[in-house]
Formats: structure tokens, sequence, C-alpha cells
């Protein structure tokens, strides 16, 4: 007796209304991200992606993020030329050691004020793309470290454990990206020696 093979079953054609409307849900191709340095022109969008994820912002927000933008390290990520991420980021100082982290004159790190994903692109390679400009902006300035802050401090010892069990996405990320995280005074903080 022969081995049971399965004949292909050829599908009806279906009409490209349907086909079209399946594509809603696609991943990105990375190929698709186009990631562009953010400045001043920028700011309205870059607002709007912050009201988008709830992000508070007021008239202090907008001079802060005004005082990041002139750093020129802050990209965005756009597909069709809607900007759907952002990270902003400016020159820090970092001691691994002591895990301290302060502004300075002579910044070793990359600080990684904001990262920001509109929902309808999370897990679609957006997040990864920002993250790996991030690491090439801190390299070309010959940073040796990455820092950012995640969020409030667990109350628990074990880091790694909440964030393996209970994690955000963003800090799911980092951690598959080898970044390493400490409790810090402005709360649970990320870094990766580059």
């Amino acid at each position: 007796m022969g081995d049971a093979v399965k004949e292909p079953v050829e599908k009806p054609k279906e009409p490209v209304a349907l086909e079209r409307k399946r594509i809603v849900g696609y991943d990105i191709d990375t190929e698709e991200i186009e990631l562009k340095l953010l400045d001043d022109d920028d700011l309205d969008e870059i607002i709007k992606v912050f009201k988008k994820v709830a992000v508070p912002i007021g008239r202090d927000e907008v001079k802060e993020i005004k005082n990041i933008l002139a750093d020129n390290m802050s990209y965005g990520a756009y597909v069709d030329r809607i900007l759907v991420g952002l990270f902003l980021a400016w020159p820090f100082c970092f001691d691994q050691v002591h895990k301290g982290m302060a502004t300075c004159d002579d910044p070793n790190a990359l600080y990684l004020e904001d990262m920001a994903v509109l929902s309808a692109y999370e897990a679609k390679g957006v997040r990864d793309a920002l993250l790996k400009q991030a690491e090439k902006v801190a390299k070309e300035n010959s940073f040796p470290y990455i820092v950012t802050v995640v969020g409030e401090n667990p109350a628990e010892e074990d880091i790694l454990k909440v964030i393996e069990d209970r994690g955000t996405r963003h800090e799911r990320h980092l951690l598959s990206r080898g970044y390493k995280f400490f409790k810090s005074e402005y709360g649970l903080a990320a870094y990766k020696n580059l």
C-alpha cells in the first residue's frame, strides 16, 4: 500500500474586495517602516501620538519635548507617511556600578525619555525598529549605555519574575533584547551595555 497523500484542493477565487478586507490585520514588513529624525516641525504629530496612547501633554511637556528634540536624537516611525510610533532621547550620565542616573557635562548614555507606539501598530515590528534605532543612535554617539525608566518599582525583589509574569509589552521586549533591570529612585529602570 502506498503513502497517503492529500490531493490539493483548489480554492474558489474570492472577489478582490474580500481579499483586500483580509489585508487589514497584516504584520508590517520592516521595510514599510520609515524611521525619521524628529524636529520641531513634527511637534503637532508627536503630541497627537502621545495623546492617543494616553500620555498627558500640557504646556510644560511641550516645552520639554522641544528641548529634547533640540538634541537631535529622537526618532519617529512612519507607516504610509503617518507617525505611528516614536522615541524621545537625550544624552545622559549612567553609573553602571552604583546604578546612578543624572545629567552631566560628559554624558556616557542615551536616555530614552519616552517611547510611544499607537495600539494598532503594537506587535507589528514598530517598537523593535524604534529600539534598534535608539541603540544605533547611542553607538553613533559613542555612548556605551542606553537607559530608560519603564514604570514604577515593583514591591517584589525578583524583578525578572515580575516582568515575566506581569510585565508590560515594552518591559518584556526590553528583556528579550538583552536589557537589565534595576530599581532606581525614578522607578523601574532598564539599561543595556552596548
